[in-house]
């Protein structure tokens, strides 16, 4: 749905900037989408988790907004409503200046927002070549349903020729996607997954919905330790369980 709205947006703005009657703030979504009307409009991934901590150094009392980075992106930007029911009214998201850490060496990147009251929305941009792409509204849940951590949630399987992973829905119930990640012991992403299912098995894409893996054919070393991570994520892009374990490869 929001698409559409992108678009009667930058119709709107096209026609008041033909007759000189809008300077547009890049600070307000809705203009500078509008300043952007000769880029395609593409989608990009974006989640946030918060209030517990313990997972890649997110900070207690704070929330993470994570997101993908495709190959060539430039112009990172993060806008925030204050309002949740502004949730597809651009014209409420204002950018927010935040510093950006790398996950797992940089294959992701994150923001940290300080603490705040109630519930925000937030967006993500960046563009590519071309493109402008534009995240789905991510609802900041940290006050309201703050982010489980709980690795005792999943059961790992190292069987001879494969490692299986299954694992639980924690205290919030509301989860319609499972993103999994196996890194190095240096952090270094080896794969990245989505899938529907509470379960996955390295490196079998049968039950994957959605894949940011680079490597087409991503291997463990055996006896190397590495680490399994999990984010259970809601509808509205909120990471409602948090899991990292580690395990050594056969």
């Amino acid at each position: 749905m929001y698409r559409y709205v992108i678009i009667l947006l930058c119709l709107y703005f096209s026609s008041c900037i033909g007759d000189d009657i809008l300077v547009l703030d890049d600070n307000i979504l809705a203009e500078y989408i509008a300043l952007n009307s000769d880029l395609e409009s593409d989608f990009l991934i974006a989640c946030a988790a918060g209030k517990e901590g313990g997972i890649h150094g997110i900070p207690e009392e704070s929330t993470a907004i994570y997101f993908y980075p495709f190959e060539g992106a430039t112009d990172y930007r993060y806008y925030e409503a204050e309002n949740i029911a502004d949730s597809l009214n651009f014209e409420e998201y204002k950018r927010v200046d935040l510093s950006i850490d790398p996950v797992f060496n940089g294959y992701l990147l994150r923001w940290n927002r300080d603490d705040f009251q109630g519930e925000r929305m937030g967006m993500v941009t960046y563009r590519t070549e071309g493109k402008l792409h534009i995240s789905d509204p991510i609802r900041m849940k940290t006050n309201l349903k703050p982010s489980e951590v709980n690795p005792d949630l999943v059961d790992i399987e190292v069987q001879p020729s494969q490692v299986y992973f299954e694992w639980q829905d924690g205290l919030i119930d509301e989860n319609v996607i499972y993103f999994q990640v196996i890194s190095d012991d240096q952090g270094n992403l080896i794969s990245g997954t989505y899938t529907y299912d509470q379960f996955w098995t390295f490196y079998d894409t049968s039950n994957v919905v959605l894949n940011i893996t680079t490597d087409p054919n991503p291997m463990l070393i055996s006896g190397n330790e590495y680490s399994f991570t999990m984010m259970a994520v809601s509808e509205d892009n909120w990471v409602n369980l948090l899991i990292e374990q580690t395990f050594t490869a056969p």
